[in-house]
């Protein structure tokens, strides 16, 4: 069975303590520990294993969603043992990783920020495959400003053994928070991108879920409000970023692209127009950006639509996603609003 030790027990063994090293980021009081040498790793939990079986779970547990229990069956345990000599051996690389499924939100929050810890000035850089383009070319452009020469490597789903290499632990979402608006607001603050109105929505027409079917009922209103109507997808990420800083009222259907209230200034308002969520599972889900208002003090509102089912899912959602909570979840179904909710909307801007 793997083991899982706690930090006072890697503290009190020396050689499995020679195995960590430590960065601080002193101007915001921020610290991450990074794993170093030999470990087994699986690219959707990125939960390093090392060679003598031992696990750290207080340091790469990446969220509280994230449910790493079955790394501690007898069934695991014996297929890693079986199976660990079949294993891709990668080297001399730092793992970052990255979202299987692609979610912005997971990138942005609970891979990327780690990358500011790095004190190494060449890097071979491990992410998922399924990484878009557009999020390898916003790592690179920080890491250029940083001065860090990276070259990608990537890893499919499975599992891999790393040497001479690094991860560094996940960080909470506070604190990940923290280090962001540290560098990026500084990026932004000198950072030419194509103006637009104070007002916003956002729209999801190139996703495969949580479509607003009838948006055009909701836009020919709020247009009549100065709302200009923006496609995130159209524009590089620190773009992205940049509407955000500047908007004062943003209206968007439930996704990933809401990450980028972070960037919003104090008081800015936010209206997401949202699924029931009914389901025990999606409780976090549904709360994610009205906690993040909360922590950036903006003023929240959620709208919630009627659902509609989507005639086909994503090959991604159908690789990492359970049949059944396809079908039942709210998260995999598009939206209607009705025209009551609608003037709910403008009543309230």
């Amino acid at each position: 069975m793997l083991k899982d030790l706690k930090k006072l027990e890697i503290i009190n063994n020396k050689s499995l303590n020679s195995l960590f090293s430590s960065t601080s980021l002193n101007d915001i009081n921020q610290h991450c520990k990074f794993f170093n040498g030999e470990f087994y790793l699986d690219s959707f939990n990125y939960f390093p294993v090392t060679v003598n079986y031992e696990t750290f779970y207080s340091l790469f547990k990446k969220d509280d969603n994230n449910s790493l229990e079955h790394f501690y069956t007898k069934e695991f345990y014996q297929n890693i043992i079986e199976k660990k000599n079949d294993f891709k051996v990668i080297k001399n690389s730092l793992v970052l990783g990255s979202s299987p499924a692609d979610n912005y939100f997971s990138n942005l929050i609970h891979f990327f920020p780690r990358i500011f810890f790095t004190n190494e000035k060449k890097i071979n850089l491990i992410i998922h495959r399924n990484l878009s383009n557009k999020f390898r070319s916003f790592i690179k452009s920080i890491c250029q400003m940083r001065d860090i020469d990276i070259t990608f490597s990537f890893i499919d789903d499975g599992f891999y053994k790393f040497e001479n290499s690094s991860i560094p632990q996940f960080l909470n979402i506070n604190n990940s928070i923290n280090i962001l608006k540290f560098f990026i607001d500084k990026i932004l603050v000198g950072k030419d991108a194509p103006r637009f109105k104070s007002k916003i929505y956002i729209r999801r027409e190139d996703a495969n879920y949580r479509k607003v079917l009838n948006e055009a009922d909701l836009i020919e209103k709020i247009r009549n409000q100065g709302f200009e109507v923006i496609n995130p997808h159209h524009y590089e990420i620190l773009d992205q970023m940049k509407i955000f800083s500047s908007a004062e009222v943003i209206i968007s259907p439930h996704g990933s692209n809401l990450s980028n209230i972070i960037f919003c200034n104090k008081g800015a308002k936010i209206i997401e127009i949202s699924p029931p969520f009914n389901n025990p599972y999606e409780k976090n889900i549904s709360a994610r950006y009205q906690n993040l208002s909360k922590n950036m003090s903006l003023e929240f509102t959620k709208i919630i639509s009627d659902t509609v089912n989507v005639d086909n899912h994503s090959d991604l959602a159908k690789k990492y996603i359970n049949n059944n909570i396809l079908n039942e979840s709210d998260y995999y179904k598009n939206m209607i609003l009705k025209v009551s909710k609608i003037d709910n909307i403008i009543n309230s801007l």
